[in-house]
């Protein structure tokens, strides 16, 4: 059985899905990290690491097709473990 494949929005590199942290909307007004990787909606997955790459070219908002606050979007990413 393959592994399922996704790429990270910081570095642009393929990984194992298991390894990448997923970030959803809410449907509301903010981004979430996915735990379990089971939100409805349209996703973005990165490596934990390659979270302030991701942020600085936006392609987090691209990724959600949202205009997102910088500043918010910071604020969940620094409560990822940088590993």
């Amino acid at each position: 059985m393959t592994t399922p494949q996704r790429m990270c929005a910081g570095c642009r590199e393929r990984a194992a899905k298991d390894a990448l942290v997923r970030l959803v909307w809410d449907g509301e007004t903010s981004v979430v990290v996915d735990l379990h990787q089971r939100l409805p909606g349209r996703g973005v997955y990165l490596h934990p690491a390659c979270a302030a790459r991701a942020l600085k070219s936006r392609a987090i908002g691209r990724g959600l097709r949202r205009n997102l606050d910088g500043k918010e979007v910071g604020n969940v990413l620094a409560t990822l473990p940088v590993g």
